[in-house]
């Protein structure tokens, strides 16, 4: 007797497209915040969606061997987050984890939880760096070796030199057997 293959697939989540980078899982508001090489894929993200994700800030979706799977991400300053699992983490697992020049997206959550030190802007302030997105710290364009006084003239700043001694010893090791003693 041979078995018929059902093509159904269900839904686990439920997403709705509300704008060109805004959409819903499961009631809760994501911005796409990147879209890689048209990654997002509102059908395949039913299908496999895990309910595991919603804890996150962040929500990463890669393509590899045309399997979708998600990585979470935290913002930085969670005291739940570990060091691989911040949102500043994202340009290394990339580069590691995911197959090389892969298609993904990144989601990022618009109502977050609350930071307990209180640290949160309401601004999206992004500080990870993916492939196309390489964000530029801003320096300031202040010279930093010299401030105005109250004259309006230069003042510099006093650089302290302090010398280092460099050290010649040599150590030396000697491997000796178990049970022998130093001499």
């Amino acid at each position: 007797m041979q078995e018929v293959e059902n093509n159904t697939t269900t839904k686990l989540a439920d997403v709705i497209v509300l704008a060109d980078n805004l959409i819903t899982i499961n009631k809760t508001q994501y911005r796409i915040v990147e879209d890689h090489d048209d990654g997002f894929s509102k059908e395949r993200i039913e299908e496999r969606y895990n309910n595991v994700l919603d804890k996150y800030d962040y929500i990463v979706g890669d393509w590899g061997y045309d399997q979708l799977r998600f990585k979470g991400f935290y913002e930085d300053g969670r005291k739940e987050s570990t060091l691989d699992t911040r949102i500043s983490y994202l340009e290394d697992y990339l580069l590691e984890y995911c197959n090389f020049g892969c298609a993904y997206f990144v989601l990022e959550k618009v109502k977050k939880a609350p930071l307990k030190n209180g640290r949160r802007n309401n601004k999206s302030n992004h500080k990870f760096h993916t492939r196309n997105n390489k964000t530029k710290h801003s320096n300031n364009s202040n010279n930093n070796n010299s401030k105005n006084n109250v004259n309006g003239q230069k003042k510099k700043n006093k650089v302290s030199k302090r010398r280092v001694r460099k050290t010649t010893a040599k150590k030396t090791f000697k491997i000796r057997k178990i049970g022998e003693t130093n001499k």
